[in-house]
């Protein structure tokens, strides 16, 4: 089943804070090398994965994994964008 969480990040990051974020994307457990956008795991194409597109409510997270893995993934994702951004990152529908 997939899942999905917006992320309240918004639109006007500047260009070291979009960098910053590229950076914790490559070191989160999962990531693939070589894709036209961010995924962990797979693509949307295969039994396992995660994506982020970027909405206008904020980063979109989208995955068909099980729970405990998105759960503490997404823990992980939010707890290090916290740290860089120096701003309480969660769920945007908080």
């Amino acid at each position: 089943m997939e899942k999905s969480i917006t992320l309240n990040i918004p639109q006007d990051l500047s260009d070291d804070e979009w960098e910053k974020i590229s950076e914790i994307y490559r070191s989160m457990d999962g990531w693939v090398e070589g894709t036209n956008f961010p995924y962990w795991y797979g693509t949307e194409h295969e039994d396992k994965y995660i994506s982020v597109s970027y909405e206008p409510s904020g980063l979109l997270f989208t995955g068909k994994v099980n729970d405990d893995l998105w759960v503490g993934w997404l823990t992980q994702m939010c707890a290090k964008l916290s740290v860089a951004l120096k701003r309480e990152i969660h769920d945007a529908t908080m």
